[in-house]
């Protein structure tokens, strides 16, 4: 098959299986979605306790998305796996066993559900993180899509699945059907053999390992920009999916079954488009096919507002569904090919975060726009916002990452140390020292600021480049690492794309003048020598 191929990652023998575990455990978390809520329905009177099974269900995704993709990153990911997968598989027999003997309460059917959606939002940051292990990165669009495909298909025929097995067998085989899906993927995951890397140096702990992440991110103008346009255009795009169901009933008069074809002309956009993301990668640049999708959506949700003919809306929605896909696939397929794979995991964490919380977000002010100035007048204005949005994201830089870019390499000058230093000591002054030639000192600054932002992705802290006063040929680089062994960490971090970009620097400098010296800090009370 053509490697172009949208198909093409299914012929990857290491990658068709895991694809197809991914997709199992999003057709069971879309069933346990709907039908915890529908079983609700019917152990309580109460539309708040109704209510409270979509928050039990998103609530951790804020909660432990970040720590999730954190312990993913840093612990063998296929062991984590299974522990995420078996989190979910005794929260769904769980609720088979209780539903069947008839102890099944309200607040046991919220508690497992919430238990459910912490192995879910746990799992999520490692499963995207462990789909780059198994591909070439050139085929990363084609997977993320399939990976799109799977979700929007979930998301169409689990609320189907779960509806029928109410109705045919009953309420109970529900949950009976969620515990084999999560039971089948873990013995799947018993038998995956990932490849593990070489760790030379003691892990991080929790809260160093979020902090590095975040830190990689905020020095990232790639990963800035992708989590920032999810965010802008997801907050105003979610009306059409909050307020979808008002559509339906209100605008269009049509019952559940009606809204069920509404949802499934989004979901059918969305795989069509999912299809063909990497052909229109091909023709268009990355920031003319976010821009035309925040466009056309914008215009299909006041096509939504202001339509009351089903036959103009449902092919209106199936626009709309094809545009929603071609900003946030494209977004996330940036997100994870621009991360080094130290911290793949985390990035992906904070993508779900921004996604859900914009998800979440919006849907509330949308909701209350709706209910202040009406339906129609709250679709209208999430339109104007997107478009709005385009603006805000102007400045955004949208490139897919190379696998060569972002594979760690070894640094290949030494360390010289006199003496012994432990891993706590620090913390750690490293000093470079150029010599730029005259006539390109502009080209050097611009390249010695790229290597700054490099060196502060990958652990440094207050870097500074200084020129000096007696010698303007002459400069400094400055910057600081919290400790010994966060500076080895900062070395082992460095990828073929920070090196390209020091490089960079030989052709402006005098290469006989660079010259690099680590300290080490320095206590009163420390007599010994360090």
């Amino acid at each position: 098959m053509n490697r172009k191929s949208p198909w093409y990652p299914l012929t990857l023998a290491r990658f068709r299986p895991f694809w197809t575990a991914g997709a199992v455990t999003n057709l069971a978390i879309w069933m346990q979605t709907v039908g915890a809520a529908w079983i609700m329905a019917g152990l309580s009177d109460s539309a708040w306790m109704v209510s409270l099974v979509q928050t039990a269900i998103t609530l951790p995704v804020f909660l432990c998305g970040l720590p999730g993709g954190v312990i993913a990153d840093l612990v063998d990911r296929r062991r984590w796996l299974l522990f995420t997968q078996s989190l979910m598989l005794f929260a769904a027999f769980s609720l088979f066993a209780l539903m069947v003997s008839g102890y099944l309460t309200p607040w046991a059917l919220l508690g497992l559900t919430f238990l459910l959606g912490i192995g879910s939002a746990l799992n999520m940051p490692a499963w995207m993180a462990a789909t780059l292990t198994l591909i070439p990165r050139d085929v990363v669009p084609s997977a993320v899509a399939l990976n799109a495909v799977s979700t929007n298909v979930a998301r169409a025929v689990g609320p189907a699945i779960a509806g029928l097995l109410i109705a045919a067998v009953g309420q109970s085989a529900v949950f009976f059907v969620i515990a084999l899906c999560f039971f089948g993927v873990t013995l799947f995951l018993l038998r995956w053999q990932e490849q593990q890397p070489v760790v030379t140096l003691p892990p991080e702990t929790l809260f160093g390992g979020m902090r590095s992440g975040l830190r990689y991110i905020r020095h990232s103008r790639e990963l800035t920009s992708s989590l920032t346009q999810v965010f802008v255009f997801t907050s105003c795009a979610s009306s059409l999916w909050a307020l979808l169901p008002l559509i339906a009933k209100e605008r269009l008069s049509m019952a559940a079954d009606g809204y069920g074809l509404l949802m499934g002309a989004l979901g059918l956009g969305a795989v069509l488009a999912a299809l063909n993301l990497p052909r229109l990668y091909r023709d268009f640049t990355l920031r003319k096919l976010i821009a035309g999708g925040v466009a056309f959506f914008a215009l299909a949700t006041a096509g939504a507002a202001l339509l009351e003919s089903v036959w103009a809306v449902w092919p209106v929605l199936v626009a709309a569904g094809m545009a929603w896909m071609a900003v946030n696939a494209t977004a996330s397929t940036i997100v994870q090919t621009c991360a080094a794979d130290w911290v793949r995991a985390r990035v992906a964490s904070v993508y779900l975060l921004m996604y859900m919380g914009a998800m979440a977000l919006g849907g509330f002010l949308w909701g209350v726009v709706a209910e202040v100035a009406g339906l129609q007048m709250s679709l209208l204005v999430s339109s104007v916002a997107m478009l709005a949005g385009l603006w805000v994201t102007r400045r955004g830089v949208f490139v897919l990452g190379s696998e060569a870019d972002y594979r760690v390499i070894a640094q290949a000058d030494k360390v010289m140390v006199a003496t012994a230093v432990a891993h706590s000591d620090g913390p750690v002054s490293v000093e470079t020292v150029y010599r730029a030639v005259p006539s390109m000192r502009a080209d050097f600054l611009r390249i010695a600021y790229a290597v700054g932002k490099s060196r502060r992705r990958n652990g440094a802290r207050n870097w500074r480049l200084y020129r000096d006063l007696a010698d303007p040929d002459r400069y400094v680089e400055r910057f600081i690492v919290e400790s010994w062994l966060d500076y080895l960490r900062q070395r082992e971090r460095v990828t073929q794309a920070d090196r390209q970009i020091e490089l960079g620097l030989s052709g402006y400098i005098d290469p006989g003048v660079v010259s690099t010296r680590r300290y080490i800090s320095q206590s009163a009370q420390d007599t010994s020598d360090k």
